[in-house]
């Protein structure tokens, strides 16, 4: 069974996805909303791969008040409501873990993994109306962002670290520009939230179709 079984009752095919599987308004923003992010190791309750997109999403806009880039971060983990929310320390451990069983191995795994979320952004975007694959100047602004939101999350939701989280972490800025403290949002308030950037970002996404 290589298909997932979603909440509007739709078979996404994790093999061979297309656009038209995807759900953006329901399926895709209420499984983000319920997904937590660092393993859901946050006292102050679950914060959400939505919350998360949606911060990022608007930071983007305030200082580029580019509608596209902020489209391209809102949706750069929606793969994550098909394959979930696997954190890179796991992944990582993983990889080591088939290395140690059979060396070079676990570089396979990291392709593999890339390759099957590529497939699925590829069908996330174009139903949100996006060109796929992304240029290159807006991917080095995700990931740039990402790293951003990561180290702003972690100094606030997660406080002191007991070791450092790598060198790309400590050496990223904090979002400095209206983000003071982030609070959890309850489930349905991330994916309203969510659905709500859609249609403030994205030039024709289907959610919208009735």
């Amino acid at each position: 069974m290589t298909w997932v079984q979603t909440s509007t009752g739709r078979a996404f095919d994790l093999l061979n996805p297309t656009p038209e599987m995807v759900d953006l308004k329901v399926d895709v923003p209420e499984a983000l909303a319920r997904i937590p992010r660092f393993n859901g190791h946050i006292m102050s309750g679950p914060y959400s791969v939505a919350q998360h997109c949606v911060i990022g999403a608007d930071a983007i806009m305030a200082r580029t008040r580019d509608k596209a880039l902020a489209a391209a971060f809102l949706l750069h983990d929606a793969h994550e409501a098909y394959l979930g929310d696997i954190t890179t320390p796991v992944q990582e451990a993983l990889a080591m873990h088939l290395d140690d069983l059979r060396p070079g191995v676990g570089g396979a795994m990291h392709m593999m993994m890339h390759h099957a979320k590529a497939r699925i952004d590829a069908a996330i975007y174009a139903a949100a109306g996006i060109a796929w694959p992304l240029p290159l100047a807006t991917r080095q602004i995700i990931k740039q962002t990402d790293l951003t939101m990561l180290r702003t999350e972690r100094d606030l939701l997660l406080g002191p670290s007991p070791t450092p989280w790598g060198p790309d972490v400590e050496a990223a800025p904090r979002l400095r520009r209206g983000v003071a403290s982030i609070k959890p949002q309850p489930w349905p308030d991330a994916a309203a939230d969510f659905v709500d950037r859609l249609h403030r970002y994205c030039p024709m996404p289907r959610a919208r179709a009735a």
